[in-house]
């Protein structure tokens, strides 16, 4: 299993020595065959900052964006991994140490999950210069 994301995008802004490309995320339904009779728009676009590795680009070009397939373990383990624990415990220490009633416990867990997210979005600079995506190639059209 390779260690790399690799996705297409087209370079839809440079700022400095950064690039802005839009890379277009498709769902399961995205190569179905009856799409087309299909009602549902499930295509979405994301841009993805990255740093320009000398390369003479403009706005248009079509650029190959990577990333090391570790920084998304480490991604999800954040937005995912992490608040499930943090839901399961505070229920758990809630119900079993100190007796508070089942419904109570889950709102006290869903406040500390809500504050976890919120610490984690004020440490959000942090966890992008940890996340690094680069443009692997310039593809030519």
């Amino acid at each position: 299993m390779s260690k790399l994301i690799k996705h297409t995008g087209i370079v839809s802004q440079i700022v400095g020595n950064d690039i802005i490309v839009d890379i277009e995320r498709l769902s399961a339904c995205a190569t179905c065959e009856s799409k087309s009779a299909c009602m549902t728009l499930d295509t979405q676009t994301q841009q993805i900052k990255c740093n320009n590795d000398n390369y003479s680009l403009k706005i248009g070009d079509t650029v190959n964006v990577i990333s090391e397939r570790s920084y998304s373990m480490y991604a999800i383990v954040l937005a995912f991994v992490v608040p499930l624990l943090l839901l399961m415990l505070t229920i758990i220490i809630c119900t079993e140490i100190f007796n508070i009633n089942d419904g109570i416990s889950a709102l006290v867990a869903i406040a500390v999950v809500s504050a976890y997210y919120i610490i984690l979005h004020f440490f959000d600079y942090k966890i992008k210069t940890k996340i690094n995506f680069r443009i692997e190639n310039k593809l030519i059209e």
